[in-house]
């Protein structure tokens, strides 16, 4: 649905106002501003969102948030040879035929009516995959297997919020970005963390409680629909976002 990917935003813009108005998330929005103006990082920025609109504050907050899962090694990856770079939205059966040559174990499924919905298609694989994620004392990548499992897909254009999203709710994703000849498969460690997290997890961690903020804003909008949650967010409404 439209309204989910909607939701997603506006969480995302809710929670950049705040940083914005603390010392700490100001210097972390211009921190991620310069780093989506670096070319040499384009490529790997790309695998974690390209906005339709282009990187606002929300899509920054996104994109810190993305980045400290990676950093604090919360996040495993795992890379895929398409031998082909995706075509725009209205060759999806274009899509889905390069998709097709993936390797036999996997099975990539292009929605060609898209319709709104909240991902492009899915992919699944049937042996683990080779993947990596970073340890935080050393800052060097680490080999990590992904089991099989599924993912939902998005291609191209896609929200860094949206890739949130896909994290906080299935703790996966597979994605295919324009210009990119690679599907890129990115998972949780563990699959569930962020459900988990807001579950009650009693340790604090910076990176993890705005996850579950983000994700908590989307649970109460997808409940109570976008007109009530512009309410909450405006403090209309007095009750904090809860699953």
């Amino acid at each position: 649905m439209e309204r989910g990917r909607s939701i997603h935003r506006r969480a995302a813009d809710h929670m950049a106002e705040a940083w914005a108005e603390t010392q700490w998330g100001a210097q972390a929005l211009a921190g991620m501003y310069r780093w989506t103006r670096d070319a040499e990082w384009s490529d790997r920025i790309a695998v974690l969102g390209q906005p339709f609109n282009g990187w606002d504050m929300g899509q920054l907050l996104a994109l810190r948030c993305l980045a400290g899962l990676w950093m604090e090694g919360l996040l495993t990856i795992a890379e895929v040879e398409v031998g082909a770079k995706p075509k725009r939205d209205r060759e999806r059966l274009a899509n889905q035929q390069a998709l097709d040559c993936l390797p036999k174990d996997f099975l990539a499924t292009v929605d060609l009516d898209q319709n709104g919905a909240d991902d492009d298609g899915s992919v699944r694989w049937k042996t683990p995959l080779p993947g990596h994620f970073n340890d935080p004392a050393t800052c060097e990548s680490q080999p990590e297997l992904i089991e099989p499992d599924w993912a939902p897909l998005e291609v191209g254009n896609t929200d860094a919020s949206s890739t949130c999203f896909h994290l906080a709710r299935f703790g996966a994703l597979a994605r295919w970005p324009y210009g990119d000849e690679t599907l890129t498969i990115m998972q949780t460690r563990p699959r569930l963390l962020i459900q988990r997290w807001r579950g009650g997890h009693p340790a604090h961690d910076e990176v993890m409680d705005d996850l579950v903020e983000f994700s908590n804003w989307i649970a109460t909008g997808r409940m109570l629909g976008p007109k009530m949650m512009r309410g909450m967010m405006r403090g209309e409404i007095g009750f904090a976002p809860s699953e």
